[in-house]
């Protein structure tokens, strides 16, 4: 472990009892149980030229580099570890939205100044010949494992967890292997799609299984984002539908709900993500029983307060950042979000949310707990 690593972990590893109390409060609000104070997932960088003399290092050079990938990851963790409230921090092997698709045989680029990204794809005939058995992991796989391995060695005792590699859904998989040519054959080919996103079924069973066994306390919750977590008796998945949001409602129905629920059924439930907006695809999310929470990548695109009154309408949980309103305050930014999310007693929320400095951090946790008050005092 070098100087920086052993630094870093010893920050964390002192704040372990505010990480347990996260969980505790986080999972509470999963189960639909009240906590005895709502979770905020509350980030604030530490002092800055601490910060500063870390090294930085990008995705190309950290990709197959397992003390690169935790410098990186460590300094991530940082300012949830700083942050004071609910958010658990937690690394991951960040290999990029391409990993499970090289189990396909192929291999991402890898960029200086951006993440990887997967420009080969594989065409029909291979895909048609390929079955379960041919899905395999190659370098760029085993590294994420070895990189998973290491960390999980490193966050033992400091209350920090793993999470897994970058999944995508059934569909996006599929995108990601064949291409564009995926939405043509929507309608020119749909026998071909169905086989091949069968296959993307195989791959995220078999690769998420192979990450649950290098992640601490992965029989009991899985972490997500360096701040989240969920009760592994809720599944624990996070799927991101990003692909979804540019299909029609039926091509929808046929070509990813189905497969969506397939991987929900096989780990017992999780979370959906998705960029973009598609009211299509929301609709059909809040009505699947093992989609327990939601997480918009463009929160700007919806209307958040109906969104939340939907979400917590429909039983499940909103996690992720909020958008504030022009000259809005932190207090009545919370008392907004708090209110659209409420749920009976509960408020079906896990809002994510960073501070400029440790100043912030302490007034805005204190508008937190305000805002909570002034709605236990509303109501009747």
């Amino acid at each position: 472990m070098n100087a920086h690593i052993e630094k870093m972990r010893t920050f964390i590893a002192d704040r372990k009892s505010v990480f347990d109390r996260g969980v505790n409060r986080q999972t509470a609000v999963w189960k639909g149980e009240v906590p005895d104070s709502q979770p905020l997932l509350l980030s604030c960088a530490p002092e800055k030229e601490w910060r500063d003399s870390i090294p930085d290092y990008n995705t190309k050079e950290s990709h197959f580099d397992t003390q690169k990938m935790l410098t990186c990851g460590f300094k991530a963790m940082l300012s949830t570890a700083n942050g004071g409230r609910e958010a658990v921090p937690s690394i991951r092997a960040s290999m990029g939205c391409g990993i499970f698709p090289t189990l396909f045989g192929l291999t991402q680029t890898l960029f200086d100044d951006k993440m990887p990204w997967m420009q080969e794809h594989l065409d029909k005939k291979s895909i048609l010949y390929m079955g379960p058995e041919d899905l395999k992991p190659g370098d760029e796989f085993k590294a994420g494992l070895e990189h998973m391995a290491k960390m999980r060695e490193l966050v033992e005792g400091t209350g920090a967890y793993v999470f897994p590699l970058d999944l995508q859904s059934p569909f996006g998989t599929a995108h990601l292997v064949y291409g564009d040519k995926l939405f043509y054959d929507l309608y020119d080919d749909p026998v071909f799609v169905h086989h091949l996103l069968d296959l993307s079924c195989e791959c995220l069973i078999f690769g998420l299984t192979e990450c649950l066994k290098v992640m601490n306390d992965s029989d009991t919750l899985i972490a997500h984002y360096n701040s989240l977590i969920i009760p592994r008796e809720m599944g624990g998945l996070k799927i991101s539908e990003d692909t979804a949001t540019l299909i029609s409602k039926d091509a929808i129905e046929e070509f990813v709900l189905p497969y969506q629920r397939k991987l929900l059924r096989h780990f017992g439930g999780g979370y959906v993500h998705y960029c973009g907006k598609n009211d299509r695809l929301l609709d059909a999310l809040l009505d699947e029983p093992l989609v327990h929470g939601i997480n918009f990548g463009n929160t700007e695109k919806h209307d958040m307060d109906a969104a939340l009154r939907r979400i917590a309408g429909a039983g499940k949980l909103y996690f992720g950042g909020i958008n504030m309103l022009p000259e809005e305050t932190h207090y009545d930014f919370f008392l907004r979000v708090l209110k659209a999310s409420r749920q009976g007693d509960l408020y079906k929320l896990l809002l994510q949310i960073s501070a400029p400095d440790e100043a912030k951090r302490d007034e805005m946790i204190s508008d937190w707990e305000k805002a909570q008050a002034a709605l236990r005092r509303r109501q009747p």
